[in-house]
């Protein structure tokens, strides 16, 4: 069996899959259990209080952070957001556009893992594509988890809740740091 070396993709391309496709959902695990949706931060429903949810994932090395702001600043493209997913976020409010500077690649079974470096280094966006669904998390600047949606092709994209977004964060957080480590 052969392995398909990860390799860097047209932000052309996926930008204009994100204009048209916003709404995606893509952990490829199975989502979390469901949770009774309560207040929380933006973009996010908390859990009640009595809820598991899984630990937080071990965050990146230094080397591994190195290595994927190097990606994004020599081998990033400007990328204008669409803004109905950094509204959902919180980031931005009543449709303004937000052009970030990022990188993609694409993984096994043409997924693309895309990682957005925010203006005045307010933190990251990482996006993960698969299939027809989407998964968006709004990071800070130590890449912890602070907002996520998912969406589906041609519908418009939800906040998730927090236990799916950790759940799905927690693989796309792997996915970058071995890619990281291997490139």
């Amino acid at each position: 069996m052969q392995h398909k070396q990860s390799r860097a993709i047209s932000f052309l391309t996926v930008a204009a899959f994100i204009s048209i496709a916003a709404p995606n959902s893509f952990a490829q695990t199975p989502p979390a259990p469901p949770q009774a949706p309560a207040g929380g931060p933006a973009g996010i429903q908390v859990p009640p209080a009595d809820t598991q949810t899984l630990p937080p994932t071990v965050p990146f090395t230094e080397a591994q952070l190195k290595k994927i702001n190097d990606l994004i600043a020599q081998q990033g493209r400007d990328i204008a957001i669409t803004p109905i997913i950094t509204d959902i976020l919180g980031i931005t409010k009543d449709n303004q556009t937000l052009t970030c500077h990022a990188f993609a690649a694409v993984g096994e079974g043409n997924e693309v893992h895309q990682i957005y470096l925010l203006p005045n280094n307010r933190g990251y966006l990482a996006a993960h594509f698969y299939k027809d669904k989407l998964d968006v998390y709004s990071l800070d600047k130590t890449f912890a988890l602070v907002a996520a949606l998912e969406g589906i092709r041609g519908q418009v994209p939800a906040p998730t809740t927090f236990a799916d977004a950790q759940y799905g964060y927690h693989f796309e957080e792997v996915w970058w740091a071995k890619y990281a480590d291997t490139h």
